[in-house]
């Protein structure tokens, strides 16, 4: 297959790692356990595709490992492909934010010390709670003593640059057990917080247990309540509160994510990546094996497809610039819409301005706090111009 040539600037790599130790209870994410025979091939695919991209006037400006659980992955294999990515690449700089994805209890101490050797200089770790029934709940192979005996190892290493995912509105949890796993976080000091609420997803595990009736979930203002004390009370330890679900200590926000919500280029590797490049949205195929066969053969991996044209893109800058504490800059708008559809994207915005909804300085508007809680809905009645 023809190489793809690459034009332009700056953009972001991600790269998939589908393997896991076990599919948590209510991961919908491209990730299978059991299928670690595969990870050998999948390094050789992995560096095909990579192959079929050339670099010439673009710059990568992060690198980051999902998954699934990168951690999980064999780490020589894994510090192969980072490598192969550095060295075929040009590198906005020296030092360019390259974050792992880890799971508490899927790494070692040699593992970490190579990995940092190998230029990760980010740790994302799966955490969830600090309470061990609620990730027995929900799936998790690990107790809150393995994170924090991996949280510390990791400080130990020299990673000066850790976040924690977390999650609230799980089955059966209070607004207690939550403050408690906020207070514990942030004693510990990570320099990025991401607390998501519980999506069930359907077709997972968890789903069918709540439909079963086996687990209660918290009630929607339980839920909120979560939510409100979350952005009450990180803000006050410390932490700049930058996009819905995400807080940082400054100079610590997630570069990588970044691209996402400004709307940048970037190019996803691996079973089930999406990429958004040069106009374009594709996603390979999912399951790894089907994927390292379209390698091996020279076949196409792409199995969806999508032109970003200038009105999705403007759409899309509007729902995810607004998830940002900085919020979106009205001129390419006024740009970029005819004037009657600009007009009617105004006159919502002054009536959620008078609601109290949206601050508007000059030609920026954000949501406001009070908004956050509800940004689904609000992002909607502006997305509603385009209809």
């Amino acid at each position: 297959m023809e190489a793809i040539r690459l034009l332009g600037n700056e953009f972001g790599i991600y790269v998939h790692f589908p393997f896991c130790k076990k599919k948590c209870d209510y991961c919908d994410f491209n990730s299978y356990a059991g299928l670690d025979s595969l990870m050998s091939a999948y390094t050789v695919a992995l560096i095909k595709e990579i192959e079929r991209y050339l670099p010439q006037s673009r710059s990568v400006r992060t690198i980051y490992c999902g998954g699934g659980t990168p951690s999980y992955f064999i780490t020589e294999f894994l510090i192969y492909i980072l490598n192969y990515i550095r060295e075929h690449f040009f590198l906005s700089r020296d030092q360019i934010e390259t974050t792992l994805e880890i799971n508490p209890g899927t790494i070692n101490l040699q593992s970490l010390v190579e990995l940092r050797n190998a230029g990760v200089n980010r740790l994302s770790i799966g955490l969830q709670a600090t309470q061990d029934e609620l990730l027995k709940r929900i799936g998790r192979v690990h107790t809150w003593d393995d994170f924090c005996f991996t949280y510390h190892l990791a400080r130990d290493v020299g990673f000066n640059n850790i976040g924690l995912d977390l999650i609230f509105g799980l089955p059966g949890q209070t607004l207690t057990e939550w403050k408690e796993t906020l207070a514990k976080v942030v004693n510990l000091s990570p320099n990025h917080i991401s607390a998501y609420a519980l999506q069930v997803e359907s077709g997972t595990k968890l789903a069918a247990k709540v439909e079963a009736g086996e687990f209660i979930l918290p009630s929607e203002d339980e839920v909120a309540a979560m939510m409100a004390y979350t952005m009450e009370t990180l803000p006050l330890a410390g932490y700049e509160h930058y996009e819905i679900s995400n807080y940082a200590k400054p100079g610590f926000r997630s570069e990588h994510n970044l691209n996402y919500w400004l709307g940048r280029d970037y190019l996803g590797f691996g079973a089930g990546a999406f990429s958004t490049f040069q106009g374009k949205r594709y996603c390979n195929l999912h399951h790894p094996q089907e994927y390292i066969n379209a390698l091996k053969y020279d076949q196409s991996l792409i199995v969806e497809s999508e032109i970003i044209d200038e009105q999705l893109a403007l759409k899309e800058r509007l729902m995810l610039g607004l998830r940002l504490a900085d919020g979106v800059n009205l001129n390419e708008f006024r740009r970029s819409l005819v004037p009657t559809s600009f007009g009617r994207l105004e006159r919502e915005i002054d009536e959620l301005v008078n609601l109290g909804l949206i601050r508007r300085f000059d030609n920026t508007i954000q949501l406001t706090t009070n908004a956050m809680m509800i940004s689904n809905s609000i992002i909607s009645r502006l997305l509603s111009v385009w209809s």
